[in-house]
């Protein structure tokens, strides 16, 4: 997206693209770190 940016002017990004790549993150940040909750204590109950 900044490389388009300084290529051509601010006009050409798309923001329908930029918007789905926030949400993918804000998506993406919580559910990463239930599972690495929910994965690290099952394995800890594993293995302790």
């Amino acid at each position: 997206m900044v490389g388009v940016g300084f290529a051509h002017s601010l006009g050409a990004i798309d923001l329908r693209v930029v918007g789905t790549i926030v949400v993918s993150w804000l998506v993406t940040l919580p559910i990463g770190a239930v599972l690495a909750a929910f994965f690290f204590s099952t394995l800890k109950g594993i293995f302790s």
